[in-house]
């Protein structure tokens, strides 16, 4: 038997044009698709802290400076994916600045919550939907191939 999982190269391929001189990530949740974010960006030396509910290090931890430090966030808990459009991750979306990138595992709606605050406040957004593609292609080559 073989396991195949796609989502490394999909987050890979779709963030790393984005980073640009960024060098430190807020992680929002730490279930199974926190685990393919956290690799890769240990793979391409992006330095990260996880928001987990519940823990240590939890949403009311964040604060100024704690979003001054970094300058990706990125969700990937389902908050704000369909049909709770409505909901978002609760951070300080006020605190962030174009220097900020926010990334959104979600892609239905095309448009979460999370990116809409994230384009108010003047940062680059980007949703999952080039991940979901990507995987998509790589798949379709693993099992036609």
């Amino acid at each position: 038997m073989k396991g195949y999982n796609t989502d490394v190269i999909g987050f890979k391929e779709s963030i790393i044009p984005l980073i640009k001189n960024r060098k430190k990530a807020l992680i929002l949740g730490n279930g199974g698709s926190s685990k393919t974010v956290q690799y890769v960006l240990s793979n391409i030396n992006i330095e990260y802290t996880i928001v987990s509910r519940g823990t240590v290090f939890d949403y009311h931890n964040i604060d100024s400076q704690i979003i001054d430090y970094h300058d990706i966030i990125i969700n990937t808990t389902p908050l704000g994916m369909f049909p709770n459009t409505k909901e978002s991750p609760q951070i300080p979306y006020q605190l962030l600045n174009k220097k900020h990138l926010l990334y959104d595992l979600v892609y239905n709606p095309v448009k979460t919550q999370f990116l809409a605050y994230g384009e108010l406040y003047g940062t680059e957004i980007k949703n999952g939907l080039e991940m979901l593609e990507i995987q998509a292609k790589e798949a379709w080559k693993i099992w036609n191939s």
